[in-house]
């Protein structure tokens, strides 16, 4: 009984395993440097999306459009001091809504354990399906 426990759960590991490896272009985790942009359209059609900086010099934006099923890089999108958070928005095609999201692009500072982040949106629909995370990043070069 426990072998039997054990081997679903190093099943159910290596699916999950196989399963994060063949999201977007295939780098998950930690492998961009903090405070690139990764965008990923998990829509059924093609999108057009405009990202943007609030309130950060220099002002960053991007309007782009994504295949169905694609993802692009923008690698170090936005730059930061240490512990300096920055805000990104985002909205889709024609859509008034703006989803924002914050996150440390160069990690926390002052002793904290925060690493260096990239942020990433799915672009889940047109009808403003937006989700924003932060990724664990590597120090930019």
């Amino acid at each position: 009984m426990n072998r039997r426990r054990f081997l679903t759960t190093v099943g159910a590991t290596a699916a999950l395993v196989s399963t994060a490896g063949c999201m977007g272009d295939g780098i998950p985790g930690p492998n961009y440097p903090g405070g690139t942009l990764w965008l990923y359209n998990t829509a059924e059609s093609d999108l057009s999306l405009t990202v943007a900086t609030v309130d950060h010099s220099p002002k960053a934006t991007l309007e782009v459009e994504l295949s169905a099923g694609s993802g692009e890089t923008y690698r170090q999108f936005v730059s930061a001091p240490p512990g300096t958070a920055v805000t990104l928005r985002a909205r889709v095609e024609t859509s008034e809504n703006w989803t924002t999201f914050e996150f440390l692009p160069s990690g926390g500072g002052d002793g904290s354990d925060t690493p260096p982040q990239y942020a990433r949106l799915d672009i889940l629909g047109v009808g403003g399906g937006l989700d924003w995370s932060a990724w664990e990043g590597i120090e930019p070069q």
